[in-house]
């Protein structure tokens, strides 16, 4: 079973990444393979330049690229147990590429506006924005990858505006029904 983790930046993928990690579970991160395309390439991480590089990337391969990108390490991934965590989906496409190898539940995390970007200030990854238009901009653009469409769709909906102590409780129950 592959467990995809949506939500906007900021929205507390990572922290759900990491309960998931506790809990024996294989984690596998969508934005790998690109910032991995864009080290190769010699190219800057930046809100910007990741933004534009994964649109770019898909336009050209579908909006599945990404999905389809992750297919063989979701596949080995799931050959050594019943479930994987897959952080960072963005659209309905992807989704369906994850169900071509394995059956796929979409958990969407939500969190407000004030709560993400102060989460994203405080983190200091080099392609979180550090100016409130500049975070805008980049939930627009993962507007456009089907992000928003995704969060209207998911199978479940966990949200994050209380504690991290709460949060990680109800993230752990919640993987406990997948695990």
């Amino acid at each position: 079973m592959i467990i995809a983790v949506s939500g906007y930046r900021g929205s507390g993928k990572s922290v759900f990444g990491q309960v998931a990690r506790e809990m024996g579970l294989p984690v596998l991160e969508m934005s790998e393979p690109v910032l991995a395309l864009m080290k190769e390439l010699g190219l800057e991480t930046t809100n910007e330049s990741v933004r534009n590089f994964a649109t770019d990337f898909r336009e050209k391969g579908g909006p599945d690229a990404v999905a389809r990108l992750m297919l063989p390490k979701i596949k080995e991934a799931l050959a050594q147990g019943k479930s994987v965590v897959v952080i960072g989906a963005r659209s309905e496409e992807e989704i369906n590429a994850f169900l071509t190898v394995s059956g796929a539940a979409c958990i969407c995390i939500i969190s407000d506006e004030k709560n993400r970007f102060a989460r994203i200030k405080s983190r200091g990854k080099p392609s979180d924005p550090q100016k409130l238009e500049d975070f805008r901009w980049a939930d627009r653009v993962e507007e456009k990858w089907g992000l928003k469409k995704l969060l209207e769709t998911c199978d479940v909906k966990l949200h994050n505006d209380a504690s991290e102590e709460d949060f990680r409780e109800r993230a752990k129950a919640l993987l406990g029904k997948y695990k």
